[in-house]
């Protein structure tokens, strides 16, 4: 039988998020950690001075750690402004300070609190973290279908880094692809780094170790 790329988009959501949910507090809080560790670490090395952090909902890789540490190195830390693009004023990121100034209460997603001196210039961030459902080896991403990041990451400068943060189960052999999907660079898990095209992995170590 075969399927649309809508219809094979689905069926990997369903199955990917099946497993993200049958994860332990314990498994979701060690992956952050992990993953944390190395993003802070490359961006330490690379010296880069701006980035675009996804606030996390749900199972996703957490992201609030990271946040705190890229600030105490001196990073600035922007968030995506979801809640402007879904009301129709435009994407937007927005600098935050601390962890604290993220709002969470009757939210999906968490939203930096707004103001017009912390509206950063999308162009000048150096990397972007983005969640997804699934990602490929070739940085295929698949989202949760409402685009968000595909529109985000085309007003990124030519120069950025583009990354995925996600669980090993989240790389698969294949994820199906439209015009508008926007690949990532590489993909970061507890126990690999996949630059597009390249495998990375080390068994039984992750990176941030």
């Amino acid at each position: 039988m075969s399927y649309s790329i809508t219809e094979e988009k689905q069926l990997i959501r369903e199955r990917v998020r099946a497993l993200r949910q049958s994860l332990t507090p314990e498994k979701v809080r060690e992956a952050g950690e992990t993953i944390s560790h190395f993003i802070r670490s490359h961006v330490s090395a690379a010296e880069i001075g701006a980035v675009c952090v996804y606030a996390n909902t749900g199972k996703e890789i957490p992201t609030e750690g990271l946040m705190q540490g890229l600030l105490a190195d001196n990073v600035t830390v922007a968030v995506p402004d979801w809640e402007a693009w879904k009301q129709g004023s435009g994407l937007r990121v927005v600098t935050i300070k601390s962890t604290d100034e993220l709002d969470r209460k009757d939210r999906v997603v968490p939203q930096p609190m707004v103001s017009d001196d912390r509206t950063f210039p999308i162009e000048e961030l150096e990397l972007f973290l983005v969640p997804g459902i699934a990602f490929d080896s070739e940085g295929n991403r698949l989202g949760m279908g409402g685009g968000y990041f595909d529109r985000l990451l085309l007003h990124a400068s030519s120069t950025a880094t583009f990354t995925g943060l996600a669980y090993d189960f989240q790389v698969v052999t294949h994820v199906p692809s439209d015009t508008h999907d926007i690949p990532v660079h590489e993909v970061v898990t507890p126990g690999s780094i996949q630059v597009r095209g390249v495998d990375n992995k080390q068994e039984g170590k992750g990176y941030g170790s």
